[in-house]
C-alpha cells in the first residue's frame, strides 16, 4: 500500500481537523472523475482530500498523486456500502461516530463560507493600505557589534571607543562572534531577525552612535554600532496578496468563534477530573 492511500485511510477513520479552506462546490468542482456503482465522484470531493495531505506531497505536481486520491475515494465508497449493507450503521457507537462526522462537515461548511465572505478585494485593498502605512515593521537597522564573554572586559571595549578607537578594528581583534573578522559588520537586518534582547537595543541607537553599557544575551556580553537605518520599500499587491488574504482568514475565523461562544454556555472538565474518571473506568 503506497503512503498516499495509507494516510487516507488513517484520515478517513480518524476524525480530522476543521479545514477552513473547505473546498467548495464551484461549478468547476462538480466535474466528475469517475462512478462507482452508478454513483458519481466529482472534482470536489478529489481535492478535499488533497487539501489533507503533508506538504511535502501537495508541493509536488498534482497529477503525480491524483490517481491515488482518486483510488482512496472510491475504496471509501465502497466500505461504507460494505459498511451500510452490513448493518454496522446501527450500531450505536457507529452512529454518533457518523453523527459526529456530519456535524464536522457542516460546521466546516458554515464557517468557511462566513470567514470567506469577510475576504473581499476591498478588504484585501484596505489591508494593503495598513500594512504600507506600517513603516515601523519594513524598518532595518546596519549595525556592527564586538561580542566577549566577559562583561568588564565589554566595559573596558566601551571606553576605549569613547577615547576614539575604531570599532570595526577592536572587533577584528577583540570579538568572539563569527562576524569579528569583518569587523563586527551584521550588514542590514529586520525586526525579528536577533534575539530580542540585541534587537531593542540596536533599533533605538541613533545611526553612529554605540552602546554605552554592554548588552548581555545567551551569547556574551555585546557592544553595538549602528550605522545606519533604512524603511525598505513594501512589496507590490500582487506579491503580499497571499500573505494578506491569509491574515485576514485567521483574524475573520477568530471574529466567528468569539462570536460563537459569546452566546453559548460552556463547562469544560479540567483534565485531570477527566483522567480521573478514564482510569477508574479502565480498572473496573
Amino acid at each position: 500500500m503506497s503512503f498516499i492511500r495509507s494516510f487516507c485511510c488513517a484520515a478517513f477513520l480518524a476524525s480530522s481537523s476543521i479545514i477552513f479552506t473547505t473546498t467548495s462546490f464551484t461549478q468547476e468542482n462538480k466535474i466528475p472523475v469517475a462512478d462507482v456503482n452508478g454513483e458519481v465522484i466529482y472534482l470536489a470531493e478529489v481535492m478535499r482530500l488533497a487539501e489533507q495531505l503533508p506538504a511535502e506531497y501537495r508541493q509536488r505536481p498534482l497529477e503525480s498523486y491524483f490517481g491515488g486520491l482518486v483510488d482512496d475515494v472510491i475504496d471509501a465508497r465502497l466500505a461504507a456500502a460494505a459498511g451500510a449493507e452490513s448493518g454496522l450503521s446501527e450500531n450505536a457507537d457507529v452512529a454518533r461516530l457518523m453523527e459526529v462526522a456530519a456535524m464536522r462537515v457542516l460546521a466546516e461548511s458554515w464557517i468557511a463560507q462566513q470567514v470567506n465572505e469577510a475576504i473581499t478585494e476591498d478588504a484585501l485593498a484596505a489591508a494593503y493600505k495598513l500594512f504600507i502605512a506600517d513603516s515601523g515593521s519594513r524598518e532595518e537597522v546596519k549595525a556592527r557589534h564586538i561580542l566577549v564573554p566577559e562583561e568588564a572586559t565589554a566595559r573596558a571595549i566601551i571606553e576605549k571607543l569613547t577615547g576614539g578607537a575604531d570599532f570595526a578594528e577592536i572587533a577584528k581583534t577583540d570579538s568572539t562572534g563569527p562576524s569579528g573578522p569583518n569587523g563586527g559588520d551584521l550588514g542590514y537586518f529586520p525586526r525579528g531577525a536577533m534575539v530580542p534582547t540585541f534587537e531593542a537595543v540596536a533599533f533605538e541607537l541613533t545611526p553612529g552612535t554605540f552602546t554605552s553599557e554592554p548588552v548581555q544575551t545567551q551569547f556574551g556580553w555585546h557592544v553595538i554600532k549602528v550605522e545606519d537605518k533604512r524603511v525598505t520599500t513594501p512589496p507590490t499587491f500582487e506579491k503580499i496578496a497571499p500573505q494578506l488574504r491569509q491574515n485576514l482568514l485567521n483574524q475573520n475565523l477568530g471574529r466567528v468563534l468569539e462570536g460563537l461562544r459569546v452566546s453559548a454556555q460552556i463547562n469544560k472538565r479540567s483534565f485531570d477530573d477527566i483522567r480521573t474518571e478514564a482510569q477508574a473506568a479502565q480498572a473496573r
